[in-house]
C-alpha cells in the first residue's frame, strides 16, 4: 500500500468515526441548565433571576426533546394545565427551595403559602422541597399547605379559578 493510499484510508476512517458518533447522540434527559439573568420563562416571558423558585419541563415534540424553563413553579403548573401546551411531558423538575438542587417534581413536596409569606417571582407562593421534613418546617413556619405534585396542580388551578371569577 502506498503512503498516499494509507493516509486516504486513515482520513476516511476518521470521517466515518465522526459521522457515527454524531448519529449516536443521547436524547436530551435530566434537568436543564438555567442561565440566571438570561434564560426566559416559557409561560410569562420573564427573565429567570431566582434559581430556587425556577422549574422546568422536559417535553417531546414529535421526536424532538426540549426543556421548557419557568421562573416560578406557578408558571409551570399553569403552562402544563393549559390545553395549548405542545408536546408530551417526559419529566418535571423543580429546585429545592433550601438547597437550590434540582429535584424531580414527582419526588418533591410542595408548600403553598400566602404570596407574602414566601416571595416567589410571580407571586404564586409555591415552593418545593426535596425532603418532607423540610416541607413540614416551611409549612409550619409560614402557615402553608403541603402537597405532592398532582395535588399542587389542582390547588393552583382552584386558586386561579377563584382569583379570576371573584366578583369585583
Amino acid at each position: 500500500m502506498t503512503p498516499m493510499l494509507s493516509r486516504a484510508l486513515l482520513r476516511g476512517q476518521a470521517i466515518g468515526m465522526l459521522l457515527l458518533s454524531a448519529c449516536s447522540v443521547e436524547p436530551l434527559s435530566g434537568p436543564p441548565e438555567v442561565k440566571l439573568g438570561r434564560s426566559e420563562c416559557a409561560a410569562c416571558g420573564m427573565i429567570i433571576s431566582e434559581e430556587r423558585c425556577s422549574s422546568a419541563l422536559l417535553v417531546d415534540l414529535e421526536g424532538r426533546r426540549e426543556h421548557r424553563l419557568y421562573d416560578d413553579i406557578g408558571c409551570m403548573l399553569d403552562d402544563e394545565g393549559d390545553v395549548g401546551l405542545e408536546g408530551v411531558v417526559l419529566q418535571r423538575f423543580v429546585h429545592d427551595h433550601d438547597t437550590r438542587a434540582w429535584v424531580e417534581a414527582n419526588l418533591a413536596t410542595f408548600v403553598l403559602v400566602e404570596r407574602d409569606a414566601i416571595p416567589t417571582p410571580m407571586g404564586s407562593g409555591i415552593v418545593a422541597y426535596a425532603t418532607r421534613e423540610a416541607a413540614v418546617r416551611s409549612a409550619a413556619a409560614n402557615a402553608g399547605q403541603m402537597h405532592d405534585y398532582p395535588s399542587a396542580a389542582v390547588a393552583r388551578r382552584d386558586w386561579m379559578h377563584r382569583r379570576i371569577t371573584r366578583p369585583r
